[in-house]
């Protein structure tokens, strides 16, 4: 008899690291909206590694059968990685002066 392994995914995981994101998210967009110089540091990079790490996990555990919850949760991960590096990306472009 084959040995089957079925790979179950905790849907608390990905929507405890999407509260974590939309904190970090929050923090970061204060930042953004304050007239002053940006000084987010690091922690402005936290939500992409945890958006990476919720991304990674939700593929690999559900696999090609996703939900539309699990569609939505990718989307938003998406974006938790493309956005802080998009204000960073911007902030350096500012900077220099283009």
């Amino acid at each position: 008899m084959t040995d089957m392994t079925i790979k179950k995914i905790n849907l608390l995981i990905p929507l405890f690291l999407l509260v974590i994101n939309l904190i970090f998210s929050a923090f970061l967009i204060e930042e953004l909206i304050d007239a002053s110089e940006p000084n987010y540091g690091v922690t402005g990079f936290f939500t992409p590694i945890i958006g990476l790490i919720s991304f990674i996990y939700i593929r690999k555990l559900a696999g090609k059968k996703m939900i539309l919850l699990l569609r939505v949760l990718q989307l938003f991960n998406w974006i938790f990685i493309i956005f802080p590096i998009a204000v960073f990306i911007y902030g350096v472009i500012i900077m220099i002066g283009f």
